[in-house]
């Protein structure tokens, strides 16, 4: 009972994360690394549904996890942005 309510309270938590897309450096280290593939799930949603809207043409076709793997290199190297603005570069034409 205590653990199915923990679990709606940590998909609550992400899920307004990842509508508020201001996840930043120490956010971001906090996060486990299913919460931040869930965050760049939602991440990857956004721009897709902003590409059939013709609102985007950079196209997102890595696996969440590679997307993870880039934010968390450009920490490592003393970014500061927020990640969905470390994400946003990471598109193809």
């Amino acid at each position: 009972m205590v653990a199915s309510a923990m679990r709606r309270a940590l998909v609550a938590i992400l899920i307004f994360a990842a509508c508020a897309q201001t996840i930043g450096p120490a956010a971001w280290e906090g996060m486990t690394a299913r919460e931040k593939t869930i965050y760049v799930q939602s991440l990857i949603g956004h721009e897709r549904a902003r590409e059939r809207k013709g609102g985007n043409r950079l196209h997102y076709d890595l696996p969440p996890e590679e997307y993870v793997r880039r934010i968390d290199a450009a920490y490592r190297r003393g970014d500061r942005r927020n990640a969905g603005a470390i994400f946003e570069e990471m598109g193809t034409r």
